[in-house]
């Protein structure tokens, strides 16, 4: 089941800062949402049908097989952009500097390490030629040209920035007294809202069975009212899986990922490179992260949920295959997949992956 959710007006989603008024006078808003934002408010928006459930739940709790919503899980998190879906744009694609095309994409190539380093991987990433090369901090692409990206074809590649549609506007507050209904001293603050410009977001969705096909909900800080369109049927999965020809596979984070040993998915070793992710052998050879996330968050019967550092969408590992896999095999055990190491953060859609090849 698909769902699109669409903005009525600004919108707020914080980031892993604190922000409390009196200390902090700012607070950064984010955009796209953490998917355990939609998560938690796919869940409110059931139980908002349905009150008298509500006394069967408690927070994510396996142990408890009476919560109606206990088999929702999230298997696919989009930004659609009029008809297409937008991905982050993958970290070993950067941009020439001081070009015209200034959304022309180049592709790193992994390159053996030479010299003395401290990188535990046996290769890094290099252009290839003598250039000057900058990242694109909010570069976004569409569906067919990761598709293209996973195919290793990757000669016309664009991007767009998300600022363009995603907009930012502050929003000034100020703290007041609950008895007096009057300003308190030092309680001024601001927030960064984000009005979206023909922008929706969308997730696949299971295990969740709205009485509805469409209505509002709430999303986000103030609990911003939102529309929701329930569409029965995908009619074809956002990227398909390309051929794999060689034994060399790259993974793409489509959503953040949540890893025990923080950058390094789970079944890896740190200290051989080497392990399975869904039952495939894979030697790690490099691979291109972004800057970690803190994602926390807020459960209503438990107070703040612990922080955890998560590797950014867009970020890519390139791996060697440790056996003979036919690429059917190794499509279904890893396209479209979550693998953030916690059950919990998978039904979440934490760490949802797309297979490629590289050269």
């Amino acid at each position: 089941m698909r769902i699109k959710i669409d903005a009525l007006d600004t919108l707020f989603f914080r980031d892993g800062k604190p922000f409390t008024m009196g200390t902090e006078t700012w607070g950064k808003g984010i955009f796209p949402p953490y998917p355990s934002v939609v998560y938690g408010a796919l869940r409110t928006l059931y139980f908002s049908y349905d009150v008298d459930a509500l006394k069967y739940t408690s927070s994510f709790d396996e142990s408890n097989p009476s919560d109606p919503t206990k088999a929702l899980t999230i298997k696919g998190f989009y930004i659609q952009r009029g008809y297409d879906l937008i991905f982050p744009l993958p970290m070993d694609c950067v941009k020439e500097k001081d070009i015209k095309e200034k959304n022309k994409l180049l592709l790193l190539k992994p390159q053996s390490m030479q010299g003395t380093s401290n990188c535990k991987t046996a290769m890094v990433f290099r252009t290839g030629e003598d250039k000057k090369i900058e990242n694109i901090e909010d570069g976004w692409t569409d569906s067919p040209t990761i598709s293209e990206y996973l195919a290793d074809n990757c000669n016309n590649m664009y991007c767009t920035r998300l600022s363009d549609f995603v907009l930012s506007e502050s929003k000034i507050g100020i703290g007041r007294d609950n008895k007096t209904r009057t300003a308190e001293d030092s309680m001024l603050y601001r927030i960064g809202m984000k009005r979206l410009k023909d922008v929706s977001i969308v997730v696949d969705v299971e295990g969740l069975n709205l009485p509805v096909k469409s209505g509002l909900m709430k999303l986000g800080g103030e609990g911003r009212p939102v529309s929701f369109t329930v569409v029965e049927e995908i009619e074809k999965m956002a990227v398909p899986p390309p051929k794999l020809m060689e034994k060399k596979i790259k993974i793409y984070l489509a959503t953040p990922g949540i890893f025990n040993n923080g950058w390094l998915p789970g079944g890896i070793d740190e200290n051989t490179l080497e392990g399975s992710i869904n039952n495939i052998r894979l030697r790690l050879v490099t691979a291109a992260i972004g800057r970690p996330l803190y994602i926390g968050g807020f459960d209503m019967k438990k107070g703040p949920k612990p922080m955890k550092r998560a590797v950014p969408a867009g970020s890519v590992y390139y791996f060697e295959l440790l056996g003979d896999y036919d690429s059917k095999e190794v499509a279904k055990a890893l396209h479209n997949k979550a693998i953030s190491d916690n059950e919990a953060y998978r039904k979440q859609g934490f760490g949802i992956i797309y297979i490629g090849r590289w050269s």
